[in-house]
């Protein structure tokens, strides 16, 4: 039903939000978070902050395509070589997006 979709959201938003709380502890709690690591880290979320909006936005779209594209073909496939080469493609294209 239409009524469970702020429902089903607000879940999803939350459990996201969890994950990500969590990830930041973990990070913080191993010491990633210093050195060239957090210089790393620094620039790369500056970059990411200064991307246009639009094109951040479809690009994102075209990566989940591609991780549901990887899905699909994984699950069509009938043995470990077809599996393989199913996913390379659409992860390729993951990774250069």
């Amino acid at each position: 039903h239409w009524i469970n979709i702020p429902r089903t959201f607000s879940v999803a938003w939350m459990g996201n939000m969890l994950g990500a709380l969590i990830f930041a502890l973990l990070i913080e709690y191993c010491d990633m978070n210093e050195g060239l690591t957090a210089q790393l880290a620094v620039k790369v979320a500056e970059k990411k902050i200064k991307a246009d909006f639009l094109k951040t936005t479809i690009k994102g779209v075209g990566c989940n395509w591609m991780v549901c594209m990887a899905v699909f073909l994984c699950g069509q496939a009938q043995d470990m070589a077809g599996k393989m080469v199913g996913i390379w493609f659409p992860i390729s294209a993951f990774v250069a997006i």
